[in-house]
């Protein structure tokens, strides 16, 4: 039985056991090699004999053989392995140790990832498995989920645990092993026929669960396909992942995703460099090819200039219709205009007690003059936010890798913010009612910003997309 500072080969004392299963160990160890300082291995053992399996054992030696042919800086380097007797019998593999956590502990503790996150971590891991499905023959991984990939504190998105790969063609005979992870695995790997598609569909599907803090069992599937599209896609499942904000992802990357996690091979990226290039295709990351009309709404209008990105919220007056909730505030206002007008009628007044009282040194006087300078200031403080509200416009520009957002009175800027596209970290939809949000942007370096309100849902989804397409190439 292997403890906490048993001693290894003479060599290795074990710190800390990581994962445990029957006849497999994972434990973190310090290697003390006489002429180097002490530094941390990662040791995978597993039990010869006592009920091991012969297909764990083809595995295990697979998972040394190929790693010690690998030479990848984001896979743990093979170090040594071993066989030892006593007191048990085990077999011993000997990595790198990768410090940093593995993305399903982040998961765990509430992280999700932006989309511009998503993009950095698919376009690392698709990099790993160019160089080894590029292999003569492929290395297939088989196994890749969020636990299998280590996130180092310089943002290094590390392949781990090779337990499952396969480097070899399916044999003529037809046998196989079944391996992966249910939820991760497509179908034709659990026939046995794992191609390089096989491991795109675990990243998308890892991916997925990334984004939305949900496992990929964990999404309602129709006919084996994972859920994308409105209403029933990722805007759903984001609205149920993030405590009501409902966040939605660009056409680009669902499409993308959908691709990568295609039921039929057939309908999935042939390649992961075919993957790669379809990921950061500056063509395919932009707005899509649409007209000016077809973005445009009586309150939004999009102008999707291929140079540069002009959005503007029109005023919710500007409807040609006002709402009903409109009519009725403008209603209350002619009915409470004459009491409108004797409050501010008591500005003045409160104004002339306050000053007479502080002249005066009279307390009673300056309760008096402040009471009536509150009371003359209501009007004033919610006439001028109701109408601002209500009368101004929002004009959002992405030009030379900025955003910037003004805020218009009659065509007049009175507030400006600029903000490059690397200090955005997300950019969703809050749900104010059920017809109506209100889209955010959130920065790295400052609180979050409220872009528009009371946008209609499908204006506020349009205003999102668009805005992460631009947003995300740059992120």
């Amino acid at each position: 039985m292997l403890t906490v500072g048993q001693v290894i080969q003479e060599r290795y004392q074990l710190r800390q056991q990581l994962r445990a299963q029957p006849t497999r160990q994972t434990w973190l160890a310090t290697d003390h090699q006489p002429t180097s300082q002490p530094k941390p291995v990662i040791i995978k053992f597993l039990a010869f004999g006592r009920g091991m399996a012969w297909d764990e054992m083809k595995l295990f030696e697979r998972e040394v053989q190929v790693l010690q042919q690998l030479n990848h800086p984001q896979i743990p380097r093979y170090l040594d392995s071993f066989h030892i007797q006593a007191p048990e019998p085990w077999l011993g593999l000997i990595e790198e140790y990768i410090p940093g956590n593995n993305l399903q502990t982040l998961i765990a503790q509430g992280q999700r990832l932006s989309e511009s996150e998503i993009y950095d971590v698919a376009a690392q891991i698709l990099k790993i498995l160019i160089y080894l499905h590029e292999q003569n023959p492929p290395i297939l991984h088989r196994d890749i989920k969020p636990s299998n990939l280590i996130l180092t504190p310089n943002q290094t998105v590390f392949l781990v645990d090779f337990g499952a790969v396969q480097n070899r063609l399916t044999p003529a005979d037809g046998s196989f092993t079944v391996v992966g992870t249910y939820g991760y695995t497509p179908l034709e790997q659990f026939g046995g026929q794992a191609v390089p598609a096989s491991d795109l569909y675990s990243l998308g599907a890892t991916l997925l669960h990334l984004l939305t803090g949900l496992a990929p069992a964990q999404l309602t599937q129709t006919d084996m396909r994972l859920p994308f599209g409105d209403g029933q896609g990722l805007a759903y499942i984001f609205r149920t992942a993030r405590n009501g904000h409902r966040i939605t992802l660009t056409n680009h990357l669902t499409s993308w995703l959908e691709k990568m996690t295609a039921p039929a091979l057939a309908d999935r990226f042939k390649s992961a460099r075919t993957a790669l290039s379809a990921l950061t295709s500056p063509s395919a990351s932009r707005v899509a090819p649409v007209s000016a009309k077809e973005l445009s709404t009586h309150r939004l209008q999009i102008d999707p200039n291929p140079e540069h990105l002009q959005a503007q919220i029109h005023p919710i007056w500007s409807a040609p219709l006002p709402r009903l909730k409109d009519l009725v505030g403008m209603t209350l206002l002619t009915l409470l205009g004459p009491l409108a007008v004797i409050l501010l009628a008591l500005l003045p007044i409160g104004l002339t007690y306050t000053r007479q009282a502080l002249a005066s040194g009279d307390v009673g006087s300056l309760s008096i003059g402040v009471l009536l300078l509150c009371l003359g200031s209501i009007p004033w403080l919610t006439g001028f936010n109701w109408l601002k509200q209500n009368l101004t416009s929002t004009v959002i520009e992405s030009v030379d890798h900025q955003l910037i957002i003004k805020y218009q009175l009659s065509g007049l800027t009175y507030w400006q913010q600029s903000q490059p596209h690397r200090d955005i970290t997300d950019i969703y939809a809050v749900s104010l009612t059920r017809e109506e949000e209100t889209v955010m942007v959130n920065f790295k370096s400052r609180s979050a910003l409220a872009l528009a309100h009371s946008l209609n849902n499908q204006d506020s989804q349009r205003l999102t997309q668009t805005l992460r397409q631009w947003i995300a190439p740059y992120g």
